[in-house]
């Protein structure tokens, strides 16, 4: 059955996802295809994120690895091996992997499989425990930490293998095309967002400015570890606006960063965030974008 799996030409994969992040718990709806079409690995991961209504869909294809929000109109390319860089509570390969190099157990309406787990950027990440039904589709994906909370769960609500793609479905134009559609709500509403990991720093000032139709949210925080957060939306961009990244790929479970010197840029639910420090490591300043949320912790 594992073969089977293995040989797999194509597949979707619906479920919820809810996050742990500073006790405060993030829902996406994550959809992830797969195809398999001229001896090429096609993926498409749409994270939808219920509380601010917006998406962002990671895509490879031909051309590379692609970052899409739609909200903006714009897509940002990378040079990286995602998502076969890191394990992914949503990528079927990574599910199957962890069940040959695990033991499973067979229970009365499938497999449980559980194991130690690391994901590459999430040093909480200790253990895992996936349920898969009789036919090897995922029911469930938990990550646990060192404590044996749970800080990831995903849900599978719908699991369908080998039905017809085509090249066309991974296309970051037709992507956005039809993303866009869904999601008619401005990201703008909700900025900006406060960080809750602070390192020991607090928020001096905050200001708006608005170059270009671009409008920033700028934060500063001083202490002794001194950083600057600049929360970018933009009016929505007639064409699709296309960015290439020179900077190395920091693959997160709900959306990626990238860093270049003294400066780290965070990607997620079609908001661009934009971190400057000469204090903060490359672990601090991951821990101050991915805790951002949309009210200030006092």
């Amino acid at each position: 059955m594992i073969k089977e799996a293995n040989e797999c030409q194509s597949y979707q994969l619906v479920g919820n996802m809810e996050m742990l992040e500073n006790d405060e718990l993030k829902s996406y709806q994550v959809t992830s295809t797969y195809a398999r079409l001229d001896k090429k690995d096609y993926y498409k991961v749409e994270l939808y994120d219920k509380s601010l209504n917006q998406s962002q869909v990671i895509v490879k294809n031909d051309e590379g690895v692609f970052v899409l929000t739609p909200s903006l109109n714009q897509a940002f390319q990378f040079q990286s091996e995602w998502p076969n860089n890191s394990p992914k509570p949503y990528i079927y390969q990574s599910l199957i992997s962890f069940l040959k190099e695990n033991q499973s157990e067979k229970i009365k309406d499938g497999y449980l499989v559980q194991g130690e787990m690391a994901y590459e950027n999430d040093e909480r990440v200790k253990s895992q425990e996936i349920k898969f039904d009789k036919d090897l589709k995922p029911v469930y994906i938990s990550v646990f930490d060192q404590d044996g909370t749970e800080i990831i769960k995903v849900e599978v609500t719908s699991f369908t293998m080998n039905e017809t793609m085509k090249k066309d479905d991974f296309l970051q134009k037709n992507i956005i095309k039809t993303t866009k559609t869904q999601y008619t709500d401005s990201v703008a509403a909700s900025l900006p967002l406060y960080p809750v990991s602070l390192m020991g720093s607090t928020l001096e000032n905050e200001k708006v400015s608005t170059i270009d139709d671009e409008i920033n949210h700028i934060l500063k925080f001083t202490g002794e570890k001194s950083f600057t957060i600049v929360e970018k939306t933009s009016k929505d961009n007639e064409e699709l606006k296309m960015e290439t990244i020179d900077g190395y790929m920091i693959d997160m479970i709900d959306g990626v960063a990238f860093e270049n010197d003294q400066q780290m840029t965070y990607i997620s639910s079609g908001i661009v965030c934009s971190l400057y420090s000469n204090d903060l490591t490359t672990q601090e300043k991951l821990a101050a974008l991915s805790s951002m949320q949309s009210s200030q912790v006092k």
